[in-house]
Order: C-alpha cells, then sequence, then structure tokens
C-alpha cells in the first residue's frame, strides 16, 4: 500500500547552503543530474504511531509545545528504509539510524518535487517536499498510520531557521497541519534581497527565536493561516523590518507575540501589518517602535492588547511638589511659662489693731462761779 501528501515545504537551512528558492520553478522535468548542485535532507522519524494507536489534534500552543516535546522524547524509530525520487526515479535511499535519523544525498539541477517514501514493515508511506537545488533540509516527522490515506506522514518541525535572499519561497501544509520554526537562538526568518517568503500551514509557531522575523531590503514576508493562530516567541524584537521590506500577519484567530524587546520595530520605509481576530503584545520594551517613513499597522486586528512591557514612559507627571517634608512640627509653643501666679496677695498681716483710743482723761472740773 502507497499513499501520499504533498506538501510544498521549505524547512530550514544550514547556514552555509544555498538560497531558498520555492515556487519560482516549475519543478517539472527529470531528476537531478550529474552536474547539478548537492542537495541534503536530513531527517529524523521520531515516532511512528501503529494501526489502532491514537493521535492528538490539538492546536492549544502549550499543548503543540508538549505535543512536540513528547515528540522529541519518542523511543528512537530506527531501521526504517528511506527512498527519495523525482518522477519515479531514485535519487538515494538509507536506514534510519537506532536514533531515528536519516540522510539523503543528490544533486539537482533546479527545483524539483521530492518523494520520500518511508517502508513501515511493508507498508510505504510518502510526502513530497519541494525543493530548490543545493538547499539542505533539517527535518522532525511521524507517522502515523491510523491517519486517513495520504495524510500518514507529517512534518511536525523544522530545525533552524529560514533564510531566503532572493526568489519565492512557500511554506504550505495541508489543514490540519501546524508548522514549527526554532530558531536555535538565532532569527527563526530572516530574508534579504528580494525573496518573497510566504507561510500557511495551521498554527505558526516560531520559537527559540532571536527575532521571530527580520525582513530586510525588498523583501516581502507574509505569514498567513486561516484557521489557526501565529505565535512569536523571541529574545530580542518579536518581528523587525527595515530599508523597504514589508511583513505581513494574518491570522484568522489570534496573533501573540512575546519579546524580551519591542513587539514590532519598523524602520526606514518598511511597513509591518497585523490582521487577527486579537493582537497580543507581551513585550519587555515598547509594543510599537517606528522610525523614519515606518509603519506599523494594527487596524485590522479585532482587539490589541499590550503586555506588561514599559508601555510609553510614564509621563514625568509634575514633579511632585516636594512634599512638604514634615513640615517643622510648628515648634511647640512654649507652654506659656506659668505666667507667675499672681504674687499672692500678703495675706492681711495682722491689720495694726486701731490705735487704743486715748482713754479719756478726767474731765475738767467745772470752773467756780
Amino acid at each position: 500500500m502507497k499513499n501520499l501528501l504533498t506538501v510544498v515545504l521549505i524547512a530550514a537551512m544550514a547556514v552555509a547552503a544555498p538560497l531558498f528558492l520555492l515556487g519560482c520553478d516549475s519543478g517539472g522535468g527529470g531528476g537531478g543530474g550529474q552536474n547539478g548542485q548537492t542537495t541534503v535532507i536530513n531527517g529524523v522519524v521520531s515516532n511512528v504511531i501503529a494501526m489502532n494507536g491514537t493521535r492528538s489534534e490539538s492546536i492549544k500552543f502549550a499543548e503543540i509545545m508538549k505535543r512536540l516535546k513528547i515528540v522529541q522524547d519518542a523511543k528512537a524509530q530506527g531501521g526504517i528504509p528511506v527512498f527519495a525520487t523525482v518522477n519515479g526515479v531514485l535519487l538515494d535511499t538509507t536506514i534510519t539510524d537506532p536514533d531515528g535519523s536519516f540522510r539523503l544525498s543528490f544533486p539537482l539541477e533546479s527545483a524539483e518535487n521530492i518523494t520520500l517514501d518511508f517502508d513501515i514493515n511493508g507498508t510505504i508511506v510518502s510526502i513530497s517536499i519541494t525543493v530548490e537545488a543545493g538547499t539542505v533540509l533539517n527535518i522532525v516527522v511521524t507517522i502515523n498510520l491510523n491517519a486517513p490515506p495520504g495524510e500518514e506522514v507529517e512534518i511536525v518541525e523544522t530545525e533552524g531557521p529560514i533564510r531566503c535572499q532572493t526568489g519565492t519561497v512557500e511554506i504550505i501544509k495541508n489543514p490540519g497541519q501546524d508548522i514549527v520554526i526554532d530558531g536555535g537562538g538565532e532569527d527563526c526568518i530572516r530574508t534579504e534581497g528580494n525573496c518573497n517568503l510566504i507561510v500557511d500551514p495551521e498554527n505558526i509557531i516560531l520559537t527559540n527565536c532571536e527575532r521571530c522575523i527580520d525582513a530586510r531590503g525588498t523583501s516581502q514576508v507574509t505569514l498567513l493561516t486561516t484557521d489557526g493562530n501565529i505565535f512569536c516567541d523571541a529574545s530580542g524584537d518579536g518581528i523587525r523590518s527595515v530599508g523597504n521590506a514589508s511583513v505581513s500577519l494574518d491570522a484568522s484567530a489570534d496573533i501573540d507575540i512575546t519579546s524580551v524587546e519591542n513587539g514590532a520595530k519598523a524602520e526606514g520605509n518598511s511597513v509591518i501589518t497585523f490582521t487577527a481576530g486579537a493582537c497580543i503584545f507581551n513585550s519587555g520594551e515598547d509594543a510599537f517602535d517606528e522610525s523614519g517613513n515606518a509603519t506599523i499597522d494594527t487596524s485590522q486586528c479585532g482587539e490589541v492588547i499590550v503586555g506588561p512591557g514599559p508601555s510609553p514612559a510614564p509621563s514625568p507627571s509634575p514633579a511632585p511638589s516636594p512634599s512638604p517634608g514634615p513640615s517643622p512640627s510648628p515648634a511647640p509653643s512654649p507652654s506659656p511659662a506659668p505666667s507667675p501666679s499672681p504674687a499672692p496677695s500678703p495675706s492681711p498681716g495682722p491689720s495694726p489693731s486701731p490705735a487704743p483710743s486715748p482713754s479719756p482723761g478726767p474731765s475738767p472740773s467745772p470752773s467756780p462761779t
């Protein structure tokens, strides 16, 4: 049995690898010739869910991250034959090693639609990846034999950042599939020159980034999800644009940006636009930082929620009139010195007893007639 899932996906590029150019070449024609550029696909089969197993379809961010942790901790999937073909022509084959890792290497002359076939005990399941000649892809794969035909293989994580300098890069996944881009401490997405980057899966998770997006030159970046969320977690600015670059984030649900520095920073003549039910910015510095003729447009956000960053530095409240230093408590008015109690009026000394009226002398004897 062979089931095929077609996904136009460009996952990640090693630092020294050439440019991603996806969608700018018809992709038809035969396989790589011996004179083409060496193309490498590094992968890990992190989990195989056997028939009658279970599968989680949660789209909650915390649950997605938990799911990735489970994927990363899953038991090794060694001994699985892997084949890379183009138009039925075998390019390379290998077998996953004890930790589930595999490496395919082959020459390509142009963008090609590469089919990866995985042989699970005689059942062949497949995924199709369109890549440009000379790219190096790093992917993590899960295989679910309970999934509908054609959806058994899922690329659940891209390792390393996306880099693009020219041409068009498209990352398109089937409905219900998420994409996680782990920047490993670098910018998760960095574009410059004339690159046009389009990402369109269910949920878009940019994690462990220095900046989630750094768009330069005349590049254009579009992150679009018609029924999911966009999450960004950055140690620097969340979204940054310079020069004449433009960045458009469009989510049917929410855009949630957590950054140590600015939520969105636009310089020069660049433009950053947000469209979502709610645009949430939880930044350590300003939610929005515009300079030059740059524009940050949140008018298409149903609601803009700004987190605890130092939103506008509180305008200096009028210098607090020095709170009257504890007004010197009025010098205790000297409690009136006890008014000298009126000198006790000398208690009347025994009033001098009236001078004894002189006792009458002998009344004069009548004069003789």
